[in-house]
């Protein structure tokens, strides 16, 4: 029993595999079922084995590729060895990764968006919903913790998804190499903006960030009492010339 599930998976996997570059590359709705069959290499009847027509395939498909993300962000967000910056980094990188290694099918369902079947529409608009309330969530946090700047959550969220998401469309292993170093350089580019920089770290609450307000205050009061100085001084000598 425990093998025939896992052929079932296998197979199942290959073929959102099969249907995900199909799909994307000839448009859902030019891509038929003995395509799908003949990717495989089986016959149409087989194929009927596992599914029973194209919207299902497609339904399978979006589930897959949201689903998973909502999971490397329920599952990052759970990490408690991690403080809340870290966990946007993991995630973030876990999201970029996963793309790389899934491109077909995430153009698939970025080009198919606007002809989804309505109750597949309604899924795909739920699991993006939670994908960008789960990352928003977790960016609050790290603000809150002290580890990112207070910018605006929700467009920092949308800012890293946009990173991510366009991954699918221009990486390629033979050009671009390995997923996991690629997913370094982006997750640092899309931190370095929201990060506090070194020395600028405070203690979540809001006292800890009063006590870096009066620091700067009292930084800029120092500055300030210097140029006037400085200044005085220039006026003084220039008086005297």
């Amino acid at each position: 029993m425990a093998r025939q599930q896992s052929r079932r998976r296998l197979v199942a996997d290959e073929l959102l595999e099969h249907a995900g570059r199909l799909f994307a590359t000839k448009g859902y709705a030019n891509t038929s079922f003995q395509d799908i069959a003949d990717a495989m290499g089986v016959s149409r009847p087989a194929l009927y084995h596992y599914v029973s027509n194209k919207e299902e395939i497609l339904a399978a498909l979006v589930r897959d590729v949201l689903e998973r993300v909502v999971e490397i962000l329920e599952e990052s967000a759970a990490r408690e060895d991690l403080d809340a910056g870290e966990r946007v980094e993991l995630a973030l990188r876990r999201i970029v990764v996963n793309n790389a290694h899934h491109t077909s099918r995430f153009r698939l369902l970025d080009r198919s968006e606007p002809d989804l079947p309505e109750e597949i529409a309604e899924v795909h608009r739920a699991a993006r919903r939670r994908v960008l309330h789960l990352l928003t969530g977790m960016i609050e946090t790290a603000v809150a913790a002290g580890h990112f700047r207070p910018l605006p959550a929700r467009t920092v969220a949308l800012a890293m998804l946009g990173t991510a998401n366009w991954v699918a469309w221009w990486y390629r292993p033979d050009h671009d190499g390995d997923a996991d170093a690629v997913a370094d350089v982006l997750v640092d580019v899309a931190l370095s903006g929201v990060r506090r920089h070194e020395g600028r770290q405070v203690e979540g609450g809001p006292w800890a960030a009063l006590a870096l307000l009066r620091e700067d205050i009292s930084h800029l009061e120092t500055a300030m009492t210097s140029a006037l100085r400085s200044r005085d001084g220039d006026d003084e000598g220039g008086d005297g010339a």
